[in-house]
């Protein structure tokens, strides 16, 4: 995954009682990936990050060349900087790809 790419974040699963599922897409584009906190920083394209809940599970999906690679996990941080409205998204259970030639046939 590299800076630049597309993703998208999708909400799953809602932790707080009486919440509802936010059905919306937020789009995104890769700022940085940190291995090490197994972290991805996504900078937010048209919402606030504000739209984002603390408190769910998103699965975020981030389009490479020929293929989308996946994971879930939560939003952990949310902040303006220079960059833009930037995201920290914390991956819970590692990654997917899904190789859309594959997919096709």
């Amino acid at each position: 995954m590299k800076p630049g790419n597309d993703a998208k974040l999708l909400m799953k699963k809602t932790l707080r009682k009486g919440s509802n599922l936010d059905e919306k897409p937020y789009l995104c584009k890769v700022f940085r990936y940190d291995v090490k906190q197994e972290s991805i920083y996504l900078v937010l394209k048209n919402d606030e990050v504000t739209a984002l809940s603390l408190d769910a599970i998103y699965e975020c999906s981030i389009r490479e060349s020929e293929r989308d690679t996946f994971c879930t996990g939560r939003i952990k941080e949310r902040y303006h900087n220079e960059s833009g409205k930037i995201l920290k998204f914390e991956i819970e259970n590692g990654f997917y790809k899904i190789n859309l030639k594959s997919v096709d046939k």
